[in-house]
């Protein structure tokens, strides 16, 4: 049986960084890739500009804060039985609708083991990864094949990513 943890210490480290909560709630592979995943849109939204930055930190934000309901109530039900939102169907729906905000409930489900985990984890980020690169693969297409850019222009596909001029 765990130990019972403190709520306000867990929310309290959620909110200096992502992540350290879950490490305190003893979750430190749940934490690291909180903390990664933060990470990630951090970085994306350094390198980029325009939708893709706003994506990127509206991502992260969101991840945050996640983190720190998470960290907060999973200490707070430290030592007691899991509860119906931990089964397979629940969290591969929330996989599916929420993306890298339904990774900490992954990790904190006892039903998926961990090569599930980590291939549920990759999904996801992957899935991310390529939402958030589609701008540029778009734009290196049209560069390509510039034949491309009139029926795009037609369907009012929006101008953004590394080369704006293009479309």
């Amino acid at each position: 049986m765990a130990t019972q943890k403190k709520p306000l210490a867990a929310l309290l480290l959620s909110l200096i960084f992502p992540g350290l909560g879950q490490i305190y709630n003893s979750q430190p592979a749940k934490g690291i890739v909180i903390i990664a995943a933060c990470l990630a849109f951090g970085l994306v939204f350094f390198l980029s500009s325009g939708p893709v930055g706003i994506t990127a930190v509206l991502a992260f934000f969101l991840m945050w804060i996640s983190a720190i309901l998470d960290a907060y109530k999973t200490a707070k039900l430290s030592g007691q039985p899991l509860d119906w939102y931990y089964r397979v169907h629940y969290v591969v729906a929330m996989l599916f609708l929420v993306g890298p905000l339904a990774l900490p409930l992954l990790w904190r489900s006892p039903y998926f083991s961990r090569p599930a985990r980590w291939g549920w984890t990759a999904l996801v980020i992957g899935a991310v990864l390529l939402a958030l690169a589609l701008p540029f693969l778009l734009n290196r297409i049209i560069q390509q094949i510039p034949d491309l850019a009139v029926p795009l222009r037609k369907l009012s596909i929006p101008r953004w990513g590394p080369f704006p001029n293009l479309v």
